[in-house]
Protein backbone atom coordinates (compact mmCIF):
# COMPACT_ATOMS: atom_id res chain seq x y z
CA UNK A 1 0.00 0.00 0.00
CA UNK A 2 1.49 3.45 -0.73
CA UNK A 3 1.56 5.79 1.74
CA UNK A 4 1.08 9.13 -0.14
CA UNK A 5 1.40 11.13 3.23
CA UNK A 6 5.55 9.86 2.33
CA UNK A 7 5.07 10.25 -0.96
CA UNK A 8 3.89 14.28 -0.20
CA UNK A 9 6.75 14.62 2.50
CA UNK A 10 9.30 13.60 -0.45
CA UNK A 11 8.39 16.52 -2.15
CA UNK A 12 8.45 18.94 0.76
CA UNK A 13 12.00 17.65 1.80
CA UNK A 14 13.43 18.18 -1.64
CA UNK A 15 11.49 21.52 -1.78
CA UNK A 16 13.20 22.31 1.62
CA UNK A 17 16.59 21.38 0.37
CA UNK A 18 16.30 23.41 -2.69
CA UNK A 19 15.25 26.41 -0.66
CA UNK A 20 17.80 26.31 1.94
CA UNK A 21 20.66 25.84 -1.50
CA UNK A 22 18.91 29.14 -3.20
CA UNK A 23 20.72 31.06 -0.48
CA UNK A 24 24.62 29.59 -1.73
CA UNK A 25 23.74 31.65 -4.74
CA UNK A 26 22.07 34.60 -2.50
CA UNK A 27 25.65 35.06 -0.87
CA UNK A 28 27.52 35.01 -4.07
CA UNK A 29 24.72 37.80 -5.38
CA UNK A 30 26.06 39.65 -1.93
CA UNK A 31 23.11 38.84 0.90
CA UNK A 32 24.33 38.98 4.20
CA UNK A 33 21.63 38.37 5.84
CA UNK A 34 20.75 34.59 8.44
CA UNK A 35 20.99 31.35 7.07
CA UNK A 36 17.87 29.43 7.02
CA UNK A 37 19.95 26.41 8.80
CA UNK A 38 16.29 24.36 9.86
CA UNK A 39 14.96 23.89 5.92
CA UNK A 40 18.05 21.54 6.07
CA UNK A 41 15.75 19.23 7.98
CA UNK A 42 14.96 18.01 4.06
CA UNK A 43 17.70 15.31 4.59
CA UNK A 44 17.13 14.53 7.45
CA UNK A 45 13.55 13.59 6.65
CA UNK A 46 14.46 11.56 3.79
CA UNK A 47 16.92 9.54 5.90
CA UNK A 48 14.03 8.83 8.59
CA UNK A 49 11.44 8.18 5.53
CA UNK A 50 14.41 5.94 3.96
CA UNK A 51 14.76 3.62 6.79
CA UNK A 52 10.69 3.21 7.22
CA UNK A 53 10.06 2.83 3.50
CA UNK A 54 12.90 -0.16 3.52
CA UNK A 55 11.06 -1.87 6.31
CA UNK A 56 7.69 -1.55 5.19
CA UNK A 57 8.01 -2.63 1.76
CA UNK A 58 9.86 -5.80 2.58
CA UNK A 59 8.78 -6.72 6.29
CA UNK A 60 6.45 -9.03 4.51
CA UNK A 61 8.37 -9.90 1.51
CA UNK A 62 11.27 -12.67 0.98
CA UNK A 63 13.32 -11.00 -1.25
CA UNK A 64 16.76 -12.41 -1.05
CA UNK A 65 19.53 -9.68 -0.51
CA UNK A 66 20.55 -9.68 -4.50
CA UNK A 67 16.81 -8.82 -5.53
CA UNK A 68 16.87 -6.05 -2.97
CA UNK A 69 20.17 -4.22 -3.84
CA UNK A 70 19.00 -4.83 -7.42
CA UNK A 71 16.10 -2.71 -7.22
CA UNK A 72 18.18 0.09 -5.10
CA UNK A 73 20.90 0.08 -7.46
CA UNK A 74 18.27 0.66 -10.52
CA UNK A 75 16.69 3.32 -8.65
CA UNK A 76 19.53 5.24 -7.78
CA UNK A 77 22.56 4.38 -9.40
CA UNK A 78 21.41 5.34 -13.24
CA UNK A 79 20.73 9.32 -12.85
CA UNK A 80 23.21 9.44 -10.73
CA UNK A 81 25.97 8.59 -12.56
CA UNK A 82 24.10 10.71 -15.42
CA UNK A 83 24.36 14.08 -13.44
CA UNK A 84 27.70 12.99 -11.98
CA UNK A 85 29.11 12.66 -15.39
CA UNK A 86 27.15 15.70 -17.28
CA UNK A 87 29.46 17.50 -14.15
CA UNK A 88 32.87 16.02 -14.72
CA UNK A 89 31.72 16.59 -18.50
CA UNK A 90 31.94 20.21 -17.76
CA UNK A 91 34.83 20.66 -15.22
CA UNK A 92 36.98 18.75 -18.02
CA UNK A 93 35.77 21.12 -20.87
CA UNK A 94 35.00 24.57 -19.27
CA UNK A 95 35.88 24.28 -15.39
CA UNK A 96 35.42 28.15 -14.70
CA UNK A 97 31.62 27.18 -15.21
CA UNK A 98 32.48 25.15 -12.13
CA UNK A 99 31.74 27.38 -8.47
CA UNK A 100 32.96 24.82 -6.43
CA UNK A 101 34.69 22.01 -8.14
CA UNK A 102 38.24 20.83 -9.30
CA UNK A 103 39.22 17.88 -11.04
CA UNK A 104 40.89 14.62 -8.98
CA UNK A 105 40.81 11.88 -10.44
CA UNK A 106 40.82 9.81 -7.00
CA UNK A 107 37.76 12.19 -6.63
CA UNK A 108 36.20 11.09 -9.37
CA UNK A 109 36.22 7.53 -9.05
CA UNK A 110 35.20 7.61 -5.46
CA UNK A 111 32.19 9.87 -6.73
CA UNK A 112 31.08 7.21 -9.19
CA UNK A 113 31.18 4.42 -6.49
CA UNK A 114 29.64 6.35 -3.60
CA UNK A 115 33.12 6.12 -1.65
CA UNK A 116 33.19 9.08 0.87
CA UNK A 117 36.49 11.33 -0.65
CA UNK A 118 37.83 15.12 0.77
CA UNK A 119 36.36 17.65 -2.30
CA UNK A 120 39.36 18.83 -3.67
CA UNK A 121 38.17 22.34 -2.85
CA UNK A 122 36.80 22.06 0.20
CA UNK A 123 38.91 18.91 1.91
CA UNK A 124 37.46 19.49 5.50
CA UNK A 125 34.32 18.01 3.77
CA UNK A 126 33.23 15.02 2.19
CA UNK A 127 31.84 15.16 -0.67
CA UNK A 128 31.01 13.66 -4.12
CA UNK A 129 31.36 15.51 -7.17
CA UNK A 130 27.65 16.37 -7.42
CA UNK A 131 27.75 17.72 -4.03
CA UNK A 132 24.88 17.05 -2.46
CA UNK A 133 25.44 13.26 -3.35
CA UNK A 134 27.32 12.96 0.18
CA UNK A 135 24.29 12.09 1.24
CA UNK A 136 23.66 8.83 -1.60
CA UNK A 137 26.99 7.75 0.19
CA UNK A 138 24.86 7.34 3.33
CA UNK A 139 21.80 5.89 1.54
CA UNK A 140 23.51 3.29 -0.54
CA UNK A 141 25.87 2.35 2.92
CA UNK A 142 22.61 1.70 4.84
CA UNK A 143 21.00 -0.21 1.44
CA UNK A 144 24.08 -2.53 1.62
CA UNK A 145 23.41 -2.82 5.59
CA UNK A 146 19.58 -3.40 5.34
CA UNK A 147 20.22 -5.98 2.41
CA UNK A 148 22.67 -7.83 3.85
CA UNK A 149 20.48 -8.00 7.09
CA UNK A 150 17.26 -9.47 5.09
CA UNK A 151 18.79 -12.94 5.51
CA UNK A 152 18.26 -12.82 9.54
CA UNK A 153 14.83 -13.89 10.58
CA UNK A 154 11.69 -11.02 10.53
CA UNK A 155 11.03 -11.82 14.21
CA UNK A 156 15.06 -10.44 14.57
CA UNK A 157 15.27 -8.47 11.46
CA UNK A 158 14.43 -4.70 12.98
CA UNK A 159 16.00 -4.92 16.05
CA UNK A 160 19.74 -6.31 13.85
CA UNK A 161 19.11 -3.43 11.79
CA UNK A 162 19.21 -1.07 14.41
CA UNK A 163 21.40 -2.57 16.57
CA UNK A 164 24.21 -2.45 13.74
CA UNK A 165 23.30 0.99 13.27
CA UNK A 166 23.46 2.42 16.97
CA UNK A 167 26.92 0.34 17.36
CA UNK A 168 28.51 2.10 14.24
CA UNK A 169 27.44 5.33 15.48
CA UNK A 170 29.12 4.36 19.22
CA UNK A 171 32.48 3.90 17.03
CA UNK A 172 32.75 8.05 16.73
CA UNK A 173 33.58 8.35 20.15
CA UNK A 174 36.51 6.31 19.34
CA UNK A 175 37.86 9.36 17.73
CA UNK A 176 38.20 8.36 14.18
CA UNK A 177 40.47 10.34 12.34
CA UNK A 178 39.38 13.07 10.52
CA UNK A 179 38.40 12.57 6.79
CA UNK A 180 38.30 9.07 6.86
CA UNK A 181 35.13 6.79 6.19
CA UNK A 182 34.87 5.34 9.39
CA UNK A 183 34.43 8.77 10.80
CA UNK A 184 31.88 9.74 8.02
CA UNK A 185 29.91 6.53 8.47
CA UNK A 186 29.80 6.45 12.10
CA UNK A 187 28.58 9.83 12.04
CA UNK A 188 25.29 10.32 14.71
CA UNK A 189 23.26 10.69 11.09
CA UNK A 190 23.46 6.99 10.62
CA UNK A 191 20.63 6.81 13.81
CA UNK A 192 18.22 8.68 11.26
CA UNK A 193 17.65 5.37 9.26
CA UNK A 194 17.42 3.07 12.78
CA UNK A 195 14.82 6.19 13.58
CA UNK A 196 12.66 5.34 10.39
CA UNK A 197 12.93 1.55 10.60
CA UNK A 198 11.80 1.59 14.11
CA UNK A 199 8.74 3.71 13.29
CA UNK A 200 8.17 1.56 10.25
CA UNK A 201 8.33 -1.44 13.07
CA UNK A 202 5.35 -0.38 15.10
CA UNK A 203 3.44 1.18 11.95
CA UNK A 204 3.25 -2.18 10.80
CA UNK A 205 2.85 -3.92 14.16
CA UNK A 206 -0.46 -1.50 14.14
CA UNK A 207 1.07 0.90 16.27
CA UNK A 208 -1.46 3.99 15.60
CA UNK A 209 -2.48 8.02 17.28
CA UNK A 210 -4.96 10.37 17.27
CA UNK A 211 -5.23 12.88 15.18
CA UNK A 212 -4.86 15.61 17.51
CA UNK A 213 -1.51 13.55 18.76
CA UNK A 214 -0.40 12.97 15.09
CA UNK A 215 -1.22 17.26 14.22
CA UNK A 216 0.94 17.80 17.59
CA UNK A 217 3.99 15.37 16.76
CA UNK A 218 4.45 17.31 13.09
CA UNK A 219 3.95 20.97 14.76
CA UNK A 220 6.46 19.95 17.15
CA UNK A 221 8.84 18.41 15.10
CA UNK A 222 8.83 22.03 12.93
CA UNK A 223 8.67 24.29 15.42
CA UNK A 224 11.91 22.26 17.19
CA UNK A 225 13.97 22.60 13.96
CA UNK A 226 13.18 26.25 12.92
CA UNK A 227 14.32 27.07 16.80
CA UNK A 228 17.60 25.11 16.01
CA UNK A 229 19.85 27.76 14.69
CA UNK A 230 23.40 26.49 15.04
CA UNK A 231 25.86 24.79 12.68
CA UNK A 232 24.61 21.38 11.23
CA UNK A 233 27.40 19.51 12.77
CA UNK A 234 27.44 15.61 12.13
CA UNK A 235 28.52 14.84 15.23
CA UNK A 236 25.00 15.72 16.61
CA UNK A 237 22.45 15.89 13.51
CA UNK A 238 20.40 12.78 15.16
CA UNK A 239 19.64 14.51 17.76
CA UNK A 240 19.55 18.41 16.36
CA UNK A 241 17.09 17.41 13.29
CA UNK A 242 16.94 13.57 13.46
CA UNK A 243 14.53 13.63 16.64
CA UNK A 244 12.57 16.83 14.78
CA UNK A 245 12.15 14.71 11.46
CA UNK A 246 11.18 11.22 13.22
CA UNK A 247 8.35 13.54 14.44
CA UNK A 248 7.12 14.98 11.06
CA UNK A 249 7.34 11.98 9.75
CA UNK A 250 6.15 9.88 12.64
CA UNK A 251 2.94 12.63 12.70
CA UNK A 252 2.28 12.26 8.91
CA UNK A 253 2.32 8.53 9.03
CA UNK A 254 -0.05 8.19 12.23
CA UNK A 255 -2.18 10.77 10.83
CA UNK A 256 -2.79 9.32 7.54
CA UNK A 257 -3.60 5.83 9.03
CA UNK A 258 -6.35 7.58 11.07
CA UNK A 259 -8.35 9.75 8.71
CA UNK A 260 -6.71 9.26 5.27
CA UNK A 261 -4.98 11.59 3.10
CA UNK A 262 -6.35 12.88 -0.41
CA UNK A 263 -4.69 12.41 -3.58
CA UNK A 264 -3.01 15.92 -4.63
CA UNK A 265 -1.54 15.99 -8.28
CA UNK A 266 0.86 18.48 -7.54
CA UNK A 267 2.18 17.63 -3.77
CA UNK A 268 2.24 13.92 -5.97
CA UNK A 269 3.95 15.33 -8.88
CA UNK A 270 6.90 16.83 -6.76
CA UNK A 271 7.13 13.37 -4.06
CA UNK A 272 7.78 11.75 -7.45
CA UNK A 273 10.11 14.02 -8.83
CA UNK A 274 12.02 14.35 -5.76
CA UNK A 275 14.98 12.51 -6.41
CA UNK A 276 15.59 14.20 -10.19
CA UNK A 277 14.70 17.26 -8.40
CA UNK A 278 17.28 16.88 -5.52
CA UNK A 279 20.20 15.66 -7.75
CA UNK A 280 19.98 18.53 -10.39
CA UNK A 281 18.99 21.59 -8.14
CA UNK A 282 22.32 22.61 -7.42
CA UNK A 283 23.75 23.07 -11.18
CA UNK A 284 20.11 24.73 -11.95
CA UNK A 285 20.73 27.37 -9.12
CA UNK A 286 24.30 27.76 -10.00
CA UNK A 287 24.14 28.43 -13.28
CA UNK A 288 20.76 30.78 -12.77
CA UNK A 289 23.18 32.68 -10.44
CA UNK A 290 25.78 33.17 -12.63
CA UNK A 291 23.43 34.60 -15.79
CA UNK A 292 21.37 36.82 -12.87
CA UNK A 293 25.11 38.18 -12.05
CA UNK A 294 26.53 38.24 -15.39
CA UNK A 295 23.56 40.35 -17.22
CA UNK A 296 23.81 42.94 -14.19
CA UNK A 297 20.03 42.07 -12.55
CA UNK A 298 19.62 44.09 -9.33
CA UNK A 299 21.48 43.21 -6.17
CA UNK A 300 19.46 40.70 -4.04
CA UNK A 301 20.14 43.13 -0.79
CA UNK A 302 16.74 44.50 -1.50
CA UNK A 303 13.59 42.42 -0.15
CA UNK A 304 11.75 42.56 -3.40
CA UNK A 305 14.70 41.72 -5.45
CA UNK A 306 15.61 38.78 -2.69
CA UNK A 307 12.05 37.59 -3.01
CA UNK A 308 12.00 37.43 -6.71
CA UNK A 309 15.34 36.18 -7.01
CA UNK A 310 14.11 32.73 -4.63
CA UNK A 311 10.92 32.25 -6.06
CA UNK A 312 12.25 32.45 -10.03
CA UNK A 313 14.91 29.56 -8.92
CA UNK A 314 13.08 27.36 -7.02
CA UNK A 315 10.01 27.84 -9.89
CA UNK A 316 13.00 26.97 -12.47
CA UNK A 317 14.98 24.31 -10.20
CA UNK A 318 11.28 22.63 -9.77
CA UNK A 319 10.42 22.40 -13.67
CA UNK A 320 13.81 21.12 -14.42
CA UNK A 321 13.35 18.36 -11.92
CA UNK A 322 9.93 17.38 -13.03
CA UNK A 323 11.27 17.26 -16.62
CA UNK A 324 14.51 15.16 -16.02
CA UNK A 325 12.02 12.76 -13.72
CA UNK A 326 9.43 12.44 -16.45
CA UNK A 327 12.12 12.31 -19.45
CA UNK A 328 15.24 10.56 -18.13
CA UNK A 329 14.55 9.12 -14.76
CA UNK A 330 11.43 6.91 -14.80
CA UNK A 331 11.80 5.94 -18.31
CA UNK A 332 15.28 5.10 -17.08
CA UNK A 333 13.89 2.83 -14.49
CA UNK A 334 11.52 1.51 -15.89
CA UNK A 335 13.60 0.15 -18.88
CA UNK A 336 16.08 -1.39 -16.38
CA UNK A 337 13.64 -2.78 -14.30
CA UNK A 338 11.55 -5.11 -17.29
CA UNK A 339 15.34 -5.87 -18.75
CA UNK A 340 16.25 -7.35 -15.91
CA UNK A 341 12.63 -8.75 -14.87
CA UNK A 342 12.85 -10.02 -18.42
CA UNK A 343 17.00 -11.85 -18.27
CA UNK A 344 15.27 -13.21 -14.26
CA UNK A 345 12.29 -15.18 -16.29
CA UNK A 346 14.40 -16.31 -19.13
CA UNK A 347 16.88 -17.87 -16.72
CA UNK A 348 14.81 -19.63 -14.40
CA UNK A 349 13.99 -21.99 -16.71
CA UNK A 350 17.42 -23.02 -16.92
CA UNK A 351 18.54 -22.50 -13.17
CA UNK A 352 15.06 -25.12 -12.81
CA UNK A 353 16.55 -27.60 -14.97
CA UNK A 354 20.48 -27.63 -13.81
CA UNK A 355 19.00 -27.92 -10.10
CA UNK A 356 16.94 -30.95 -10.70
CA UNK A 357 18.32 -34.11 -10.02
Amino acid sequence: MVLRSIQYLRGAAALMVVIYHVYVQLYRLGYSGPLPNFLSIGVDIFFVISGFIMWYTTFDDKLTPADFLRHRIIRIVPLYWLVTGFYLFVLLVHPSIMQSAQFNLYHVITSFLFIPYPHPAAPEWMWPLVVQGWTLNYEMFFYLLFGLCLVIPVSWRALAIVTLLVSLATLQSFGPPANSILKFYSSSIVLEFAFGVGLAYLYTRGAALSRFYSVALILAGIAVAVSFSGTLALSRRAIDYGIPALFIVAGAVFFERRRGVPEMTLPKLLGDSSYSLYLTHGMILSAYGQFWHKFGFPAVAQPITFLLFSAIGVMIAIIFGVAVYKFIEWPLVRYLSMRFKRKTELLRPKMQASSSP
